[in-house]
């Protein structure tokens, strides 16, 4: 029996044993939030741009029996170029996306309160001017579902989860694999994206702290390993993620303060080989070029200053090392012996002001930076600064 029926089949017991089937009164709870953010950004390199992100969710939370609980949601998510036409001299990438998840949750006795949750994405991504909207080679389509309890134990909360998902790429394609392969067998290049995510999670709670741990796998359908001859492998990429995070609510007066903190680690057996030019006959080879080690630490402070208005504050710092890349000087040549190492963040704050029970603006400024010893940057800037200035409006119950 399919895995996710089975789980459903278990809820659908528990929440119909006689024991809690008795005389009660259906529950509705409508839920909607809405985001509209408008910035302007200005990068020490390359030109400035305004973005615009705009959020919408609707759903409700049915209560048909005391302990039975279901969760609909639908969101609906744009980000991309804002204050400008949507073409023009200048191009930012945008990306639209719509997202469903139904989640049925039932409390049972020595148990705790157990969720299954089925959801689907799926997104289109224009990064190019020459790609045509809704075939973007990024495009994506998620489907999956989760099994997760919670449960409180001695004051602390419990959370264990395990999730898994379907991604497909319809578009991506490998243009060089079929550049070299023509005809009919310009196919085979498709589908090197499609991959299937598990993941593993535990929540541990107990105001004002909150802790979790979480391993994801990522195992792609046809993508290969590269060999340091420049041949594929007969064996299929796969990426592995550890992250452990945490943080806490502390109030006191009018601040409140909520650091955090993550630290990521991430391996893949996939390789790289790095041609200098067209032809290259001795390229460099970089086994294991995609893993990393990544710690971040960052804090929100809030001064309330009435009850409508307050002041903020937010910080964030990341530093990422590769432990088998090296970093390549401004030619592009490796430096080999030392470990490509970026670090980058944002520091900033701004005025919040509660219009209504139900809206609320805020008037941010942030200052975002990013260093590296890698100084290659003929496609991706890894050294800069910037500052953006953003206005953003929240309606939620």
């Amino acid at each position: 029996m399919n895995k996710g029926f089975f789980l459903l089949f278990v809820i659908c017991h528990l929440a119909l044993s006689p024991s809690l089937l008795r005389a009660q009164q259906k529950k509705f709870l409508p839920f909607y939030r809405f985001t509209f953010g408008e910035g302007v950004s200005l990068p020490s390199k390359g030109d400035f741009f305004a973005s615009q992100d705009i959020g919408s969710q609707i759903g409700s939370v049915v209560k048909p029996l005391d302990r039975l609980q279901i969760f609909g949601l639908y969101d609906l998510t744009y980000e991309g170029p804002g204050l400008m036409r949507s073409e023009g001299r200048l191009f930012t990438e945008r990306a639209m996306r719509h997202s469903f998840m139904l989640e049925p949750s039932v409390e049972a006795p020595f148990v705790g309160t157990v969720r299954l949750k089925g959801f689907g994405i799926k997104e289109n991504r224009r990064s190019g001017t020459n790609e045509i909207w809704g075939k973007g080679l990024y495009d994506y389509q998620a489907t999956g579902f989760s099994f997760g309890i919670d449960k409180e134990f001695f004051g602390f909360r419990f959370s264990p989860a395990w999730r898994f998902t379907k991604m497909i790429f319809p578009n991506y394609t490998d243009l060089l694999r079929e550049f070299q392969s023509g005809g009919l067998n310009a196919e085979l290049a498709g589908g090197l994206m499609n991959q299937n995510v598990q993941a593993i999670s535990l929540g541990i709670s107990r105001k004002p702290f909150r802790a979790g741990a979480s391993l994801s796998a990522q195992k792609y359908k046809k993508e290969k390993v590269v060999s340091s001859g420049g041949t594929y492998l007969n064996e299929n990429q796969k990426d592995e993620t550890t992250e452990f995070t945490a943080d806490f609510d502390a109030r006191l007066w009018r601040i409140s303060l909520v650091p955090n903190g993550a630290y990521r680690m991430k391996r893949s057996n996939q390789n790289y080989l790095r041609f200098a030019y067209f032809g290259d006959t001795n390229p460099t080879f970089i086994a294991k070029n995609y893993d990393y080690n990544e710690m971040s630490l960052g804090a929100r402070l809030y001064l309330h200053v009435t009850k409508t208005k307050a002041l903020f504050g937010s910080m964030s710092l990341n530093d990422r090392i590769y432990p088998n890349r090296a970093p390549r000087n401004t030619d592009g040549v490796y430096a080999l012996g030392e470990k490509q190492k970026t670090t980058w963040g944002a520091w900033g704050g701004g005025l919040q002001w509660k219009v209504s029970d139900y809206s609320t603006w805020n008037l941010a400024y942030n200052m975002v930076y990013s260093k590296s010893n890698m100084k290659y940057e003929r496609f991706i800037p890894y050294n800069y600064t910037g500052h953006l200035v953003g206005l953003y409006l929240t309606v939620a119950p």
